[in-house]
């Protein structure tokens, strides 16, 4: 089991729709990679073009982890 997947986990307190939405969300995200790399290069920006479309994606998601992170510790915060 990844990290990610036993962290969600674990914070669900083992529910496993918990689990299994976080595989759907991992799929969505690779679904959109390909989705956003393809029309990178049908745009004409060239078979390397998915890399910089990564290359920005990558930025995002990490934001996206640190808001969740931090509304994750605000919520732990709130139940002592």
């Amino acid at each position: 089991m990844s990290p990610g997947r036993h962290r969600v986990t674990d914070f669900a307190h083992g529910a496993a729709l918990a689990a299994r939405s976080n595989v759907s969300a991992s799929d969505v995200g690779n679904a959109l990679g390909a989705r956003l790399g393809g029309l990178a290069i049908t745009a004409g920006f060239g078979h390397t073009s998915p890399l910089y479309v990564g290359a920005g994606i990558a930025p995002t998601s990490w934001v996206v982890m640190v808001v969740a992170a931090r509304q994750a510790a605000e919520h732990d915060g709130s139940d002592t």
